[in-house]
């Protein structure tokens, strides 16, 4: 599912805001203990990631298919694009990767993309135990202004906008999964994940 592009933060007790992350597209397939990472234009995208291999002992649930975005983390735990880059080339094994699951496609070795969003998302944080390295990233139901804002400050520069109601699709999301483009309000060192993960927004 690839998400639509608009203009500007909104707010809609319809959607589910969150950042929209500095990384890589990746889905996660567990099953048995064993992880394969698939990511666009990688034959092999464990091999670049192998300190990712522990994931599925985070989940409580078997044959488990997750959508998420890979990060590669600097020393201070800050989403480094350029170190995300290296190890996407092939070019080592810098910085520590981080996986941020978004959306759950499968659980129990059944399809569960023709739940709502709504019920995906709350089955995928309820079986999957947030870690150093995985985690379902922070969101917040109808504030999209509020949350860009937030996110603004902090120098993301993207907001994701998820339909509560919507079921998964494949190609384009339509309303389903919109995408805004946020603007710092002035230059501003990258955050820490563990930051961003914790946004002052309340509940």
């Amino acid at each position: 599912m690839q998400a639509t592009v608009v203009d500007a933060a909104f707010d809609d007790p319809g959607y589910l805001f969150e950042p929209w992350w500095p990384g890589a597209r990746a889905l996660a397939f567990c099953e048995r203990g064993a992880l394969r990472l698939q990511v666009a234009g990688m034959a092999d995208a464990l091999a670049a990631f192998p300190e990712l291999m522990g994931m599925p002992e985070q989940l409580n649930e078997d044959g488990v298919v997750l959508d998420g975005t890979l990060l590669v983390l600097d020393d201070a735990g800050r989403p480094d694009p350029e170190l995300l880059r290296a190890r996407l080339a092939g070019g080592g094994r810098p910085g520590r990767p981080a996986y941020v699951a978004g959306d759950l496609l499968w659980s129990g070795g059944q399809p569960v993309v023709a739940r709502s969003f709504a019920v995906r998302r709350r089955w995928l944080e309820a079986i999957l135990t947030p870690g150093d390295r995985v985690t379902v990233g922070r969101a917040y139901v109808g504030d999209g202004t509020l949350v860009a804002e937030a996110l603004a400050a902090l120098g993301i520069d993207g907001l994701s906008a998820r339909q509560l109601s919507a079921r998964h699709r494949a190609g384009p999301a339509g309303d389903a999964w919109l995408r805004a483009t946020l603007v710092a309000p002035e230059p501003r060192a990258r955050p820490t994940l563990a930051l961003i993960l914790r946004l002052p927004l309340g509940d």
